[in-house]
């Protein structure tokens, strides 16, 4: 019996070291194939471990939408491809030109948390956490930066579970937008911060740390979690005036981020995008891993191609220090089709 129970053991050790080693064989194959491409515009690397990649799409955390969720945004007084200032189409070509570069943590230096890079770890809240982000963002620039706070990932991960999604599971950042108009949401920052009043609580991932098991979505508190922070979280709250999604068209989307300041934009990843390292993210290879929430804070042009930058959500080692540029004009990966924001009640 006890041999029986150690062969039962060794076996099932086996079987995953070739898994493991079967993952390194094919993240080393994409990166070899894309860092090959002649003229290739961005360069690859590893970024995660085995452990990671194995089950990497649980952490991919927007659901998807259909025709019968967008008339339900609708009917909740969510605006539908609406840009703040209600410019029409016909109205773009006509309007101030733009920058052909424009980053808007330079546009507003003042608001530190322009640059302020989540670290989502084992749990799908890129919707949650892109969403307060940008928020954050957006208050600060409303402010002339005399209010710099990061905003709660954790309180729209906790507490708007049911009507925004399923927490860890994946959420749609649309209804969070919504959340934060009804509800408000409290400041928190990263992990073991100790900042603001509901700091996110999952850990960052470790090397080793595997996604195949999803993080537990948080409770939902109605009360700080941060001992250390005196504001009640009733006192504690920002509201949003309006909220709304903007026409999945280049020109309308630089126009919000140059007016109102950062945006969250929902794409859809292959396994390419998980070993981004620099440059200009164009999909080259891999399968279809999920849609993810991210945040664009400006655009620009580098040897003719044009790009977005935007500020992921899988902590500094990714990328560049958590950034990366995307191909823009084009609806790279859907980067274009699901933009949303929202004005600050002040």
């Amino acid at each position: 019996m006890f041999y029986s129970f150690i062969f039962i053991l060794f076996f099932f050790n086996q079987v995953k070291t070739k898994s493991i080693v079967s993952i390194n064989r094919e993240a080393n194959k994409i990166i070899k194939y894309v860092n090959n491409i002649p003229n290739n515009t961005w360069k690859a690397g590893f970024n995660f471990k085995s452990k990671q990649l194995k089950e990497i799409e649980n952490i991919m955390g927007v659901l998807p939408i259909n025709e019968k969720y967008t008339q339900s945004l609708e009917d909740l007084g969510f605006a539908i491809h609406h840009n703040s200032n209600n410019i029409l189409d016909k109205d773009f070509n006509e309007i101030e030109v733009l920058p052909e570069n424009f980053d808007a943590s330079k546009q507003w230096s003042k608001c530190k948390s322009i640059l302020s890079v989540k670290n989502q770890s084992n749990c799908g809240s890129c919707w949650a956490l892109s969403t307060a982000s940008v928020f954050s963002d957006r208050i600060c620039i409303a402010t002339n930066g005399s209010i710099d706070n990061n905003l709660s990932g954790e309180y729209l991960l906790s507490c708007c579970t049911g009507s925004c999604g399923r927490g860890c599971n994946g959420g749609h950042p649309e209804k969070a937008w919504k959340f934060i108009i009804n509800n408000g949401i409290c400041t928190g920052g990263d992990y073991g911060s100790n900042e603001g009043c509901q700091p996110y609580s999952i850990a960052p991932s470790a090397v080793e740390l595997s996604f195949e098991n999803t993080a537990d979505t948080p409770e939902c508190y109605h009360t700080c979690t941060n001992p250390h922070y005196t504001t009640p979280l009733q006192n504690d709250l920002y509201f949003a005036s309006k909220v709304y999604t903007v026409k999945p068209k280049m020109k309308p989307i630089m126009y919000e981020i140059y007016k109102n300041g950062p945006v969250v934009a929902a794409m859809k990843t292959y396994e390419d995008f998980f070993h981004y390292k620099s440059g200009i993210y164009q999909y080259k290879t891999g399968s279809s891993k999920g849609d993810h929430a991210i945040k664009l804070i400006g655009w620009g042009e580098e040897n003719g191609m044009l790009y977005w930058l935007a500020v992921n959500t899988w902590g500094t080692l990714w990328g560049m220090d958590g950034i990366f540029k995307i191909k823009r004009g084009s609806n790279e990966c859907g980067i274009e089709s699901r933009i949303s924001g929202g004005l600050p009640k002040l």
